[in-house]
């Protein structure tokens, strides 16, 4: 049974990952930075990225064959409002945890090191859509900051033969995803009306831009199968193939409500800077693994409104 370590396990896409590797038989363990109220869940430690002594006595106690490095600040608008605490934790934590793997020689561990979509940044649409091969482009902080991330990755390859992956996932959501995002910010606001907690009123930004989604659970069963196939110092695209509206995700949650609910654009809501359309194409870790997207858009709206469901 092979040891793997999730940074981060107890954020969105850490817990599906978390799932998806027990059910394929891996003894999984993880950190997070702040304990819950109910306390930590077994194997989980807390461990904060930049600490760089606490990692590296977490790696020495785990030993850890597959590390997946989730633990970021993941929210583009909060990286406008705190550029410092964004590059702090995603760029330099990820130095931290590369150094930490080199201060224990007697690991050698494959890191699964996962990156964003918007580092591409704007791509005009007759160059769409991105493959690993497009120029990046960040503009905004969180995205300046993957960028990083990925240069140091393929540096420490090059300088070190540590054995990395590094993954660039376009948006994923489902049941699960906290504020700050499109979809749950509608579910929930959906789920509230429902409830009659809320008039039936839901409040967006802007709605013109059009992104590629894939459900979570899609994502981390990329993640897991990057471990036997991913080359290291690769990247590795993971996304649906096509993009889909912010009006189409809004109107489609609300098409799965029987509630009356009408919709009042926010301007504060709006990022400073956005790009109006993005998709990938994932022919390169198709090729490498056999992954596809299999769950539709409708079902995963509809799994993340249950959540939200449960929570009101």
């Amino acid at each position: 049974m092979k040891e793997a370590l999730i940074t981060g396990s107890e954020g969105f896409a850490g817990q599906h990952l978390w799932k998806e590797l027990k059910d394929h038989g891996y003894s999984v363990s993880g950190t997070t930075l702040a304990i819950p109220e109910s306390g930590l869940s077994e194997n989980v430690y807390q461990c904060d990225v930049l600490d760089e002594i606490s990692l590296q006595k977490l790696l020495a106690t785990l030993k850890p064959e597959i590390i997946f490095h989730l633990a970021a600040q993941t929210n583009p608008g909060l990286s406008f409002r705190k550029p410092q605490l964004t590059v702090e934790i995603n760029t330099i934590g990820t130095i931290n945890l590369l150094e930490a793997v080199r201060a224990n020689p007697a690991l050698h561990p494959r890191i699964i090191i996962i990156g964003s979509s918007s580092e591409y940044g704007p791509v005009r649409p007759g160059n769409l859509p991105i493959t690993e091969e497009h120029p990046l482009d960040p503009i905004d902080p969180y995205a300046t900051s993957k960028v990083a991330s990925w240069f140091i990755a393929r540096q420490y390859v090059r300088s070190f033969g540590l054995d990395i992956v590094y993954v660039t996932p376009f948006n994923h959501t489902g049941p699960g995803q906290a504020l700050g995002f499109l979809a749950p910010d509608t579910a929930s606001q959906i789920a509230a009306i429902e409830k009659q907690q809320s008039p039936g009123v839901i409040t967006t930004g802007d709605l013109s831009s059009s992104r590629d989604y894939c459900d979570v659970r899609d994502v981390v069963r990329a993640y897991r199968l990057l471990i036997d196939k991913g080359v290291s110092g690769e990247r590795y695209i993971v996304s649906s193939g096509h993009s889909v509206s912010s009006q189409e995700i809004v109107d489609t949650l609300i098409g799965l409500s029987s509630s009356r609910i009408n919709k009042s654009v926010d301007p504060k809501r709006n990022r400073p800077s956005d790009i109006k359309d993005s998709f990938g194409s994932h022919q390169k870790i198709t090729q490498a693994t056999g992954w596809e997207p299999r769950i539709p858009l409708e079902q995963t709206l509809s799994d993340l409104l249950d959540w939200y469901r449960s929570k009101a």
